[in-house]
């Protein structure tokens, strides 16, 4: 029998390194660049001995004017997720929820149920019948991962579909790039010609990548806000840069790394990856319009192959993307580059919610995005007078969700 309870941050260290393949999202670090939203509990599932068999960061939102709250695990649990345990185990997490006052817990665990090799969604992309995923036949389907959806359904989970606010911070579909061999030569080889090329592209326009600091987070910020403004999304305040810098960028136990790629003296590129493990996940990322003949994207995320190659590094997670293999679509770009780079496209089975108190989580998911507008009137206005249509139409198709952040 397993229960749940409370650890403290070094034993949750510990228990990553054990198991070495975890979402920078499953940090209490994480939980505390977003405290300003959340409050945050590290626990370990333990089934009779002193070290926990599996972990998560849980984090808690307040039903405004309540004791109540809402649970939140992003990228997690980490659970074996094939042990004959997980039933017992998700029957222990909501105890410890109840006793806890939580009236409904989302879980977003990154399992596959479907994967696409890079070469299957270049043709995807090349072909004029495909317009979605669902339309290309998958490379792999995992058993043990539509098993658990069948339970999840089966003890009264709900899976959340059709939610951009959650596809937002959680995507379904993600980009993974293995290191097979943990070579530069094995990396280069996945990638298509016009990927290679682009590297020397930019090498021969001298783009130089560069460690980032402190002192960076301004232009990187700018670029932020640009890369925003240009896709259609809202970007974070420099606070939350900072923030991220903060509780990531000096003390983090895994390793962050922020890579800033500059052409004539200028920032035109900049990524953020947190390291676990194996596993090398983005954070963040952000490119100018200007000067892109240079190709800053590709240099930038050369060097970060590169370190996580170096670094013994197995796996980079790429993050993810919208569910389209339209050519004429703008979104497909970001799919085409991912895959070029020789990246596969995968599948997770997506957020799943359980209502403890059926009536205040549906109160919760009404209330809490109202707050989040009000918040946001002030930015959304500015942004109305520069483009009244298109902020109209934004707010309009913009769905209600109870989780507008991660």
């Amino acid at each position: 029998m397993n229960t749940v309870r409370t650890i403290a941050t070094d034993e949750y260290w510990r228990f990553l390194d054990r198991t070495g393949d975890a979402s920078y999202q499953q940090t209490p670090e994480w939980s505390l660049a977003r405290s300003t939203d959340w409050e945050h509990e590290p626990v370990g599932w333990f089934a009779g001995g002193d070290e926990p068999v599996a972990a998560a960061v849980i984090r808690y939102r307040r039903m405004p004017g309540s004791r109540l709250r809402f649970a939140y695990i992003p990228q997690g649990p980490l659970i074996d997720w094939s042990s004959p345990d997980v039933d017992d185990q998700l029957t222990a997490l909501t105890t410890h929820l109840r006793a806890r006052r939580v009236f409904g817990v989302r879980i977003t665990p990154p399992l596959t149920l479907r994967r696409w090799d890079s070469a299957t969604v270049r043709a995807g992309l090349a072909d004029a019948a495909v317009r979605r995923f669902s339309d290309l036949p998958p490379d792999a389907v995992d058993e043990a991962a539509l098993q658990l959806t069948e339970l999840l359904a089966r003890r009264g989970w709900r899976q959340i579909v059709g939610d951009p606010d959650t596809e937002a911070s959680q995507p379904r579909l993600n980009f993974h790039l293995r290191f097979d061999d943990g070579t530069e030569e094995t990396a280069l080889k996945k990638m298509s010609k016009t990927w290679r090329k682009n590297i020397r592209k930019a090498a021969r326009a001298e783009v130089e990548v560069r460690p980032g600091g402190r002192d960076d987070l301004g232009e990187v910020h700018r670029l932020f806000v640009e890369t925003a403004e240009r896709n259609g999304f809202d970007p974070q305040p420099r606070e939350y840069l900072e923030a991220i810098w903060e509780t990531m960028g000096e003390t983090f136990p895994g390793d962050f790394a922020l890579h800033v790629a500059r052409h004539d003296g200028d920032a035109v590129a900049a990524n953020a990856t947190a390291r676990i493990g194996d596993r090398v996940q983005g954070v963040l990322a952000a490119t100018s319009a200007v000067r892109p003949e240079a190709r800053p994207s590709n240099a930038v995320y050369w060097a970060i192959i590169r370190r996580a190659v170096a670094d013994g590094a197995k796996l980079l997670d790429l993050g993810g993307v919208e569910d389209t293999l339209d050519a004429g679509d703008h979104a497909s770009g970001l799919i085409r580059f991912k895959a070029e780079m020789g990246a596969d496209a995968h599948e997770y089975i997506g957020a799943w919610d359980l209502p403890l108190q059926p009536a205040v989580y549906r109160a919760f998911a009404t209330v809490l995005p109202l707050r989040a507008r009000l918040r946001a009137l002030r930015p959304a206005t500015a942004r109305a007078l520069r483009s009244p249509a298109k902020t109209l139409r934004r707010q309009t198709e913009r769905r209600a969700s109870p989780l507008a952040s991660r």
